[in-house]
């Protein structure tokens, strides 16, 4: 009983020890600190902005399209068609110098153009070195890459590309859209181009001629308008005799929406095929008359063109040959024909599609031969 006692008595001495301990601990324990807060992180600070890197675009007239026909005929007379590529500066340090660059096969060297920067964006159109040479052998329809280039200032050089078509030389262009004015320029002037005088051959047709017997001499206008009708038949048979023949083919390498082309053969190509169409015989007649010292005229109607002749080196009435009927009918036929085409052509060159060109007058404006490329 005692023992029984007794270990009650130490059951209760530990549990009331395991109290105290356990108060202890506790009052020991240290209180949990509160949730530190975060300190505020500074806004990074922006770089300081920098000028904007420099750039540089191109575009070019007729959306892209080259015709060598234009620069080698207008170029001179009419310098805005040879400039038809237009170099864009962005970003450029307005008063300090700026050099732009521009290198294409076409050019005879890169050009180089060197200006004050009016502003940070800004257009030039220069003058460009175009190798004619190069221009005159283009026969067919074909890409062409230029690289331009922009530096100033020390800063890195931007660079950009730009690739035209290239429409054959023979390709010439007759009426051209101006959208400023809304309205389609007439540029019949540019056949004047095709119409060569100096052509070489023609020193050996008029000896052939001659020796036909129809003529005695090539005098252009000093032995009166008998001569000078005499001269027109003689050449006219000459052709024929070459078994010259009328062909319609017309056709272009690519249309372009705002540019009306015509293509044209050559005396080479002519007299090689054997073939031409009524604008292929007409410059081919022009540049022998031209060479005989006789004053001609390209005449226009919608779809089809003839030639004429002054009866007078000072201008005075034009003598039309019709030239689709050179293999098919005699000189007087011709002439006949070509009275009506001239009569209805005459009374409407202020309407679209109707024009002349005196090839006088061209040279005078600066229009010269292209040049036989063949």
């Amino acid at each position: 009983m005692r023992r029984v006692t007794l270990s009650l008595l130490m059951l209760v001495v530990g549990v009331e020890v395991g109290i105290l301990l356990d108060h202890f601990v506790l009052w020991r324990r240290p209180t949990p600190a509160a949730p530190a807060t975060a300190a505020p992180v500074p806004d990074e600070v922006a770089p300081a902005a920098g000028p904007a890197a420099l750039a540089c675009d191109a575009t070019a007239s007729f959306s892209g399209n080259i015709y060598p026909s234009l620069l080698l005929s207008l170029g001179k007379a009419y310098p805005d068609y040879a400039r038809c590529l237009t170099i864009g500066v962005i970003n450029a340090v307005p008063g300090k110098p700026c050099e732009v660059r521009v290198e294409s096969n076409l050019f005879q060297q890169p050009l180089l153009y060197v200006t004050t920067a009016p502003s940070a964006k800004f257009d030039l159109t220069p003058d460009l070195p175009w190798d004619y040479g190069a221009l005159r052998k283009v026969i067919q329809l074909r890409p062409e890459l230029f690289v331009v280039s922009a530096s100033m200032n020390g800063r890195p050089a931007a660079q950009t590309t730009l690739t035209c078509m290239v429409h054959p030389v023979n390709e010439a262009v007759s009426r051209v859209y101006d959208a400023a004015a809304g309205s389609w320029q007439d540029t019949s002037v540019c056949f004047a181009a095709y119409v060569n005088e100096n052509d070489p051959w023609i020193n050996s047709f008029i000896q052939e001629v001659m020796a036909r017997g129809e003529v005695q001499r090539f005098s252009g206008y000093e032995f009166g308008l008998s001569s000078v009708m005499q001269q027109l038949q003689a050449v006219w048979n000459g052709l024929a005799a070459h078994g010259l023949r009328y062909v319609d083919l017309a056709t272009v390498s690519g249309g372009v929406p705002d540019v009306n082309t015509q293509y044209v053969r050559f005396r080479s190509e002519s007299l090689r095929d054997l073939g031409a169409n009524c604008v292929d015989a007409s410059v081919l007649l022009a540049s022998i008359f031209r060479r005989i010292g006789l004053r001609p005229v390209l005449l226009f109607k919608p779809g089809h063109c003839f030639v004429a002749v002054y009866d007078a080196a000072d201008g005075g009435k034009l003598i039309p040959i019709e030239t689709t009927m050179i293999s098919s009918s005699t000189f007087t036929a011709s002439m006949t024909y070509g009275e009506q085409e001239m009569e209805t052509t005459l009374s409407n060159l202020s309407s679209p599609g109707y024009s002349s060109v005196d090839i006088v007058l061209a040279r005078q404006e600066g229009v010269v031969p292209i040049g036989d490329s063949f």
